[in-house]
């Protein structure tokens, strides 16, 4: 079973409604939601997220994390993550959190926009959803 781990900015896609990008986020959160396979984020993603969303109603903000909560893990960003991150050295911290969380939780993808910023070392596939959902479904 495929385990996706979703980058802030798939996420803030669904929730923004980014176009061209939303169709293929939401498709991928529903493979999740259906069971077809797993899927996690991290608390940073969160955060992150009620930072850029500060100005929406916390309460809608709330309701929306408990919703992907019914179905999204929170993969762990524990000092073993950190550590891994400072001997990456990616050159954006953020993501070096997200690859090596994506790592701990035993990920098989990796879903950004963003492909180009992390390593193609095969330790998962990294590739965006758009991508995934061609060759999930090709």
């Amino acid at each position: 079973m495929d385990r996706l781990f979703f980058d802030t900015n798939v996420l803030l896609d669904v929730l923004e409604e980014r176009a061209p990008w939303f169709p293929e986020a939401v498709e991928c959160l529903a493979f999740v939601r259906a069971d077809w396979c797993r899927g996690a984020t991290t608390a940073i993603t969160l955060s992150d997220i009620a930072y850029i969303q500060r100005a929406t109603d916390a309460s809608k903000i709330y309701e929306v994390f408990g919703r992907l909560r019914e179905f999204l893990e929170i993969a762990a960003l524990d000092a073993v993550v950190v550590d891994a991150c400072l001997g990456n050295r990616l050159a954006d911290i953020e993501d070096g959190f997200q690859l090596q969380a994506a790592i701990a939780w035993e990920a098989t993808h990796l879903l950004t926009r963003n492909v180009r910023d992390f390593p193609a070392d095969g330790v998962l596939k990294v590739e965006s959803p758009a991508d995934y959902i061609a060759r999930r479904l090709g």
